[in-house]
């Protein structure tokens, strides 16, 4: 059986992994997300939901989740999330506290 190069570097990501890589990603994006955590599809599928938090959100609920797949490359996977964490703070900006 031939591999092609892409199938070379993909994994299957458990939980902990899936967690630690949604991290990195929401801490390059804004200090206003938090990976609150993650929960894995249906019959063992390679899609997961990851719950984020958001802080300073402008209205309830504070909380969004998103979808990927975590049978990609690491670096595939951190910019799926990475790509829907930046378009969810253009959509839903958050309320900028003032000092005083």
């Amino acid at each position: 059986m031939m591999l092609t190069i892409e199938n070379e570097h993909m994994a299957e990501f458990d939980v902990e992994d899936v967690s630690r890589i949604a991290r990195e990603a929401a801490r390059e994006q804004s200090t206003t997300l938090r990976i609150a955590g993650v929960v894995l599809g249906a019959g063992g599928s390679d899609y997961v939901e990851i719950l984020v938090n958001l802080e300073g959100c402008r209205a309830e609920p504070c909380q969004f989740s998103l979808g990927v797949f975590r049978n990609a490359s690491e670096t595939a996977l951190k910019d799926a999330v990475s790509e829907q964490l930046r378009r969810h703070l253009e959509q839903h900006p958050p309320v900028r506290k003032e000092k005083g």
